[in-house]
């Protein structure tokens, strides 16, 4: 049974200085995982698999979204706006007077057989398509499809008649389409059990460094070339905010035993590290945290129990299949927007969801969790354990409202680094004997580090012990 978990942070974050003191604000800060330092944090391997249904309705989204970034540069809001996730440009991107037209002018993309083939290709027999070959695709036709939306866009004269890709003829943008086609039609039957690896986009990512480095030296727009060429890749990495609500951690280790992890997460043996408290109470290590809610449209804090969850270095993140986990949407909003062609024909992976709701919601949960607790295993030597924070799809959660307090005696003490300066340890003691005082604590320990070389590990004794009557000398 774990009785203590540990958490390595900067003297700095805990005495506050330009902010909150997480020590005197009994707070865990909880951050998005683009901000950890792992790049794979919750990544799963996406799979698309399904029929010429919800292959229609993603060509369809990507032209939306395209419109929709589209517009946003030729207003000059590219990077004042996000990208895109849940795309209508009825409201985000033209005038009420313009959609029907614009609607039905974006539709000319689906009437190019170039694209009716893709669409044909990808749901051959239902296959497996993973994320290179998808790219593949999506590069292959991002010009013509550009051009589509500027021919739009010079509809109600964002942009002029003539202008850049517009002016090219269809078959020249389409070139490398028709030749991708015509190998992924030639392969057949072999199309199923054919393997598309990242050395498929290799020559394709080396040639966007050369030629981004030759545009930049000539003091072409980036967002000029993130639209033209990046778009394909920026569009797949956002789809999975359609199929998880965003996701905050805070984390913490099993032991501070570590040397090398004192390095890294201890600011060279500089920093500390907080010794917790661990509530075991339902069978299951956890600590009790406020956390932020709405209640009639107000925010309240409400005490809650979060559990903590060890991170597992030899499991495998399980596949995402994309069709199969649009949870970001209502269950009628996404059979409309994804099981139901524009003829009313309805997709066969409808019933992959739907005929059973509660063991898919059950199969959704479990995968989706186990995402966000699976690590490499070179990170192994971490032992760790984490909180994970998950709001509901579509609720904006602001940095303040990622600060969970916890109970002061929930923190049993803290140890200072190695090389923690007698100075910053003076003002840990001040701050804590005068949160003793306010708040009524008989006795906070503090301990300090050392390399013990018959363990061959950092281990720490009591240092010093600090109380609402003062502070005080350890004695064995």
């Amino acid at each position: 049974m774990l009785n203590h978990l540990y958490r390595f942070r900067p003297v700095n974050s805990l005495l506050g200085g330009n902010r909150e003191s997480e020590l005197e604000g009994c707070y865990i800060y909880f951050s998005p995982p683009e901000k950890l330092n792992d790049p794979l944090e919750g990544h799963r391997e996406v799979i698309w698999k399904g029929d010429s249904v919800v292959w229609e309705n993603f060509f369809q989204h990507f032209m939306d979204c395209l419109l929709i970034r589209n517009t946003q540069y030729f207003t000059g809001e590219f990077e004042a706006l996000d990208f895109p996730i849940y795309p209508n440009y009825e409201v985000q991107a033209v005038p009420p007077e313009n959609y029907r037209e614009i609607a039905d002018l974006v539709l000319r993309f689906f009437d190019s057989p170039n694209v009716k083939r893709h669409i044909a290709v990808l749901a051959f027999k239902e296959r497996e398509v993973n994320q290179n070959e998808l790219m593949l695709h999506l590069r292959s036709i991002q010009s013509f499809a550009m051009h589509i939306i500027s021919e739009v866009l010079v509809s109600y004269k964002l942009v002029e008649k003539g202008y850049g890709i517009n002016g090219a003829p269809h078959e020249e943008l389409l070139t490398v389409s028709t030749n991708l086609l015509n190998y992924f039609e030639g392969l057949g039957d072999e199309l199923l059990e054919a393997e598309f690896d990242s050395s498929a986009l290799a020559f394709l990512r080396s040639d966007d460094l050369v030629k981004g480095y030759a545009r930049s030296k000539i003091g072409e727009s980036q967002n000029w070339t993130r639209l033209c060429i990046d778009f394909p890749e920026e569009f797949l990495a956002s789809r999975i905010r359609l199929t998880t609500s965003e996701w905050f951690v805070s984390c913490f280790m099993e032991n501070c035993e570590n040397s090398a992890i004192w390095g890294t997460y201890g600011n060279n043996h500089q920093g500390v590290c907080l010794k917790f408290k661990v509530n075991n109470d339902e069978g299951q290590p956890g600590i009790s945290l406020m956390k932020p809610g709405l209640k009639q449209g107000i925010k309240w804090w409400t005490q809650t129990k979060f559990h903590f969850s060890k991170v597992s270095y030899t499991e495998k993140s399980p596949d995402l299949d994309f069709f199969c986990n649009l949870a970001g949407y209502g269950a009628q909003e996404v059979i409309d927007k994804w099981y139901t062609d524009k003829s009313g024909n309805i997709s066969s992976r409808k019933m992959d969801v739907f005929e059973n709701q509660p063991q898919w919601h059950a199969n959704y949960h479990r995968d989706n969790f186990k995402s966000l607790t699976v690590k490499t295993r070179h990170w192994s030597n971490e032992q760790e354990y984490r909180l994970i924070l998950k709001p509901q799809f579509n609720s904006y959660i602001d940095e303040d409202d990622r600060k969970l307090r916890y109970t002061f005696d929930d923190l049993d003490g803290i140890i200072f680094g190695i090389k923690t300066a007698d100075s910053d340890k003076y003002k840990l003691i001040e701050m804590v004997e005068r949160m003793c005082q306010t708040r009524n604590r008989e006795e906070f320990t503090f301990y300090q580090s050392f390399y013990d070389s018959s363990a061959d590990a950092i281990l720490y004794r009591p240092v010093a012990h600090v109380g609402k009557q003062g502070v005080r000398t350890h004695r064995d």
